[in-house]
């Protein structure tokens, strides 16, 4: 892999923009990052007063990069001449791939005012990106020099036909629904954050229904699928020959209490021992889990209590807790689920999430379920036997849990359970 020139130099790096890794140890691929040199950047990282400081530099030439390093330096040694110096002109790049860099620099913070300043994971900027770089592959591929084709030349047309071709090969809605958000994100940067005078090419693009009629796993499907976790045959075989193990010790409890708690994978798998709530009689009152989509879009900074959701209690979730051997543990700042892997939850629920699809399909489960569609069997049971989905608070709206929860077909069984009829016995004599 071809790298910007580096010499070791105290403070001096070379970063991906892409995965944001340090890349100057190797010429071979370095930790899994194989992206091309046009990804890459030179980057300061100084220690100051027991902190760091860190700048993407703009030079692309190892002595331009010294050089500016030398005046980041210089800049934070003299705090007083540092405040006073001018602001930098904002400058407007206009090739698609500088424009690109920016948008990248943005996501990240770089040089934006601190009451301007999000949050975002690095998933999100690294997906984001790449969606963008998808337009750029595309118009590179159709002749197009992104280098040097101004983002001006790049009209409502050429956008068109990139979509249309794309819509086509996309294997589900939602890799094209998030292809559109991020260039509508990627042309609002552009309009209203940096005032480039274009006509942005997405405003009116509509995003397709990604799940007009959501699915569950129903009872029997989900104790097949329980009932198949075993080591045995557990190694799924890719068609490049990879292995991989799809087995793990924790494995049936997990989507146990993924079934029983209603939360999402990531939250399900995070509830801890302390979470477990007991009445005045000692018995199991509520588990607390907490929405973590909505921590990250509203509760970034920690600045406000953490939005609970109490998990109600169900004999099947006190079964599960008991098998867990909670009354040990109770109060314990330790997860139920995998407490001493040394592994993240993230990483966990990616893991569990393909283990699903391998044992469904294990059990002979031809319905396209996956683990997410327990949240939505669990949702659509406590609507139907309380009513009471909305007040739980498992969503921040009604109309998020009627249109892409609740399995209409489930309730209308439901409804037909309750003894619902039109009209009383003895009025269909008179009809």
């Amino acid at each position: 892999m071809k790298i910007l020139k580096y010499k070791k130099f105290t403070g001096l790096h070379i970063v991906c923009k892409k995965c944001n890794k340090l890349i100057e140890v190797s010429q071979e691929v370095y930790k899994g990052c194989s992206h091309p040199i046009d990804k890459q950047k030179y980057k300061a990282i100084l220690k100051q007063n027991g902190g760091r400081k860190t700048r993407d530099l703009k030079a692309l030439e190892y002595d331009a990069a010294i050089k500016e390093l030398l005046e980041f330096k210089h800049e934070l040694s003299n705090p007083i001449q540092f405040v006073s110096k001018p602001p930098k002109a904002d400058l407007k790049p206009e090739s698609l791939k500088d424009c690109i860099m920016m948008f990248s620099d943005w996501l990240e913070n770089v040089d934006v005012p601190f009451f301007e300043q999000k949050v975002r994971t690095k998933e999100y900027i690294r997906d984001t990106v790449g969606y963008v770089c998808k337009l750029k592959a595309y118009l590179e591929k159709n002749g197009y020099k992104t280098d040097k084709a101004t983002i001006y030349q790049i009209d409502k047309s050429i956008v068109n036909k990139y979509f249309e071709e794309l819509y086509k090969k996309s294997k589900s809605i939602a890799t094209y629904n998030h292809n559109i958000r991020a260039l509508k994100g990627f042309y609002k940067f552009l309009i209203v954050t940096k005032g480039y005078e274009l006509i942005n090419p997405l405003q009116y693009a509509k995003l397709k229904n990604e799940a007009p009629n959501p699915i569950n796993v129903v009872d029997n499907d989900f104790y097949k699928i329980i009932n198949c976790l075993t080591e045995e045959n557990a190694i799924q075989i890719y068609k490049n020959g990879v292995k991989k193990n799809r087995y793990r010790p924790y494995i049936k409890e997990a989507f146990e209490l993924i079934a029983y708690s209603g939360m999402r994978i990531t939250e399900a798998i995070s509830i801890k021992y302390s979470d477990i709530v007991l009445n005045e009689s000692g018995e199991i009152d509520f588990v607390m889990g907490i929405d973590n989509k909505y921590e990250k879009a509203h509760n970034f900074d920690k600045s406000k209590p953490q939005k609970i959701v109490p998990i109600p209690y169900s004999p099947e979730l006190e079964d599960l807790l008991n098998r867990l051997d909670y009354k040990n543990h109770l109060g314990e700042d330790r997860y139920l689920i995998g407490p001493d892997e040394n592994i993240s939850r993230e990483s966990m629920a990616k893991q569990l999430s393909h283990s699903f699809g391998f044992y469904r399909n294990k059990a002979g489960i031809t319905s396209p379920i996956g683990l997410k569609h327990l949240r939505k069997s669990f949702l659509t049971k406590i609507e139907t036997q309380t009513g009471l989905v909305e007040s739980l608070g498992y969503q921040k709206t009604k109309s998020v849990i009627q249109n892409h929860y609740l399995v209409k077909s489930e309730i209308a069984r439901a409804v037909k359970g309750k003894g619902f009829r039109l009209f009383k016995a003895d009025d269909l004599n008179k009809i």
